[in-house]
Parts: structure tokens; C-alpha cells; sequence
């Protein structure tokens, strides 16, 4: 059975964010019952090259522990610098 850890992200996604985004995305990697991690990014108004950089790296992490990643409800100025980003060349984005 797989399960869907689903994570909201703040409205500023940026370096101040890393330590609790470590700490939530370590656990969800170490849960044998997750199998996609989710990132909310519904409420996301802004977020800097260090959340970019934080997004690769978890993707880096889950593909060696078998676990999708995915951003979710990107909008506004959040989702174009993801486009800009080609962030979806290594992360789904829905």
C-alpha cells in the first residue's frame, strides 16, 4: 500500500525554512509507508535559489530510498520560477 506524505509549504520557501524542511523530509524518507512526498505549495509566495537547491537535494535523497517526489498547486510567481527553474525535468509537477 502506498501512502502520500503530504507537506505544506510556507508562504517565504527560502534558507530559513531548510532545518525544519530537513527534519520533516528525513522522516517521511525513513517511513517505510511513504511512498510519495507531496509539497504543498498552495500558500508559497515567494521562494529563493536555496528552496530550489533544497527541492534537488530531497529529490537526490528519495530516488536512492525508492520515494517520488511531486510539487503540488504551484501558482503565481512561485510556479513561474519553478518553470524557469525546469524544475520539472527532476520533479513532478501537478
Amino acid at each position: 500500500m502506498s501512502s502520500v506524505k503530504l507537506v505544506r509549504l510556507p508562504e517565504k520557501f527560502d534558507f530559513s525554512y531548510h532545518k525544519k524542511f530537513n527534519e520533516e523530509m528525513d522522516t517521511a524518507l525513513k517511513n517505510p509507508e511513504v511512498s510519495n512526498i507531496d509539497l504543498d505549495f498552495s500558500t508559497v509566495s515567494y521562494l529563493d535559489s536555496a528552496a530550489l537547491g533544497m527541492i534537488v537535494y530531497l529529490h537526490k535523497k528519495a530516488s536512492a530510498v525508492n520515494k517520488s517526489i511531486a510539487i503540488i498547486n504551484a501558482s503565481g510567481t512561485a510556479a513561474e520560477i519553478l518553470k524557469v527553474a525546469n524544475i520539472e525535468r527532476i520533479v513532478t509537477v501537478k
